[in-house]
């Protein structure tokens, strides 16, 4: 039994950085084969994801913990590991590297990358790896402490591997302020209530409308970012209380809905497939960085599609088993 248990945790640890990296684009599939680069992704994304999930479930908590600590991870990353909120160098800024920094901070960058990976590093891999287990959804799945001492370990390891591999020196009081909010995170979580269930009377919206809110979502997001720095359109700071304004509505908006009677996996799965579509869809339009991304990134489309439709019958037949008891 405790092997079974073992098995989500470890599809956790290689599909955490497949979200975060690979369908992102951030790293491409002819790098992502990498051995060497996939494992040392899955001891920084596996890693932290597994910590994360085993902590909100054996202190039984729920959404708001999981968020605090997604932007927890997030900071990590990117402001300790990398230092991209920093480094005015750094390879994927582009032109946030002038737009939003100041004081020696990339600030549109640093909050972009931080809701970025609370939501698909960390919320949209362990969601989807809970729902390909749905029986041990609610158990832990490290039940050796060995173990979690080990992802700790791989997890800290990463702060001298980033700073040999990116070794841009930032100011100590930049660093004792990241580590300050990231602290202040823990707590936060650590603190955070459990929301209760209420389950509303009406029913959640179709998953392909999900499907496209999530899509869109995705889409203003970025839209934000990226058209203040690009055109000058508006000065950084509104770019970032609109980045921030537009994330709270749309999760106020999910979570209206899945509070609704007949939330399920189909919803959930909706969400992901939407949210990730921006990724695979939108770099072949304007553009990939690697050829290989107008072969593989359809595939992986297909993928989470067949995910979908997998995870939509076995909803079915679930309900069917139901009727069938009534």
């Amino acid at each position: 039994m405790r092997w079974l248990k073992s098995r989500p945790a470890v599809a956790l640890f290689f599909l955490a950085p497949v979200f975060g990296e690979l369908f992102s684009g951030s790293a491409p599939l002819n790098e992502f084969i990498n051995p060497v680069t996939a494992l040392g992704l899955a001891l920084l994304y596996g890693s932290g994801a597994i910590l994360i999930r085993e902590w909100v479930v054996r202190r039984r908590k729920g959404w708001p913990s999981l968020l605090l600590l997604g932007l927890a991870y997030g900071i990590y990353e990117e402001g300790l590991v990398v230092r991209s909120f920093f480094d005015p160098q750094w390879m994927d800024l582009g032109p946030l590297a002038t737009y939003g920094r100041v004081m020696g901070v990339n600030w549109v960058w640093a909050v972009h990358l931080t809701i970025y990976h609370a939501v698909v590093s960390i919320m949209v891999s362990i969601a989807f790896t809970e729902m390909l287990y749905p029986r041990l959804r609610h158990t832990p799945w490290v039940e050796n402490p060995r173990w979690r001492w080990a992802l700790w370990a791989a997890l800290l390891f990463w702060l001298p591997l980033g700073k040999a591999l990116a070794p841009y020196d930032a100011p100590d009081v930049w660093i004792l302020v990241t580590w300050t909010v990231l602290l202040l995170l823990l707590l936060l979580a650590r603190w955070a209530p459990n929301p209760p269930a209420r389950a509303h009377p009406s029913s959640p919206p179709r998953p392909l409308f999900l499907f496209l809110v999530a899509l869109f979502g995705t889409f203003l997001h970025f839209a934000i970012v990226y058209v203040g720095a690009e055109g000058g359109t508006y000065p950084f700071p509104v770019a970032i209380g609109l980045l921030l304004a537009a994330d709270f509505f749309f999760l106020r908006l999910i979570l209206r809905w899945r509070n609704r009677r007949g939330w399920d996996d189909r919803h959930r799965m909706a969400l992901i497939l939407g949210t990730m579509s921006f990724f695979l869809w939108f770099p072949l339009l304007i553009g990939p960085e690697a050829p290989i991304m107008y072969v593989s990134n359809p595939i992986f489309f297909l993928v989470l599609l067949w995910t979908y439709f997998r995870i939509r019958k076995r909803v079915a037949r679930t309900m069917g088993r139901g009727s069938d008891q009534r």
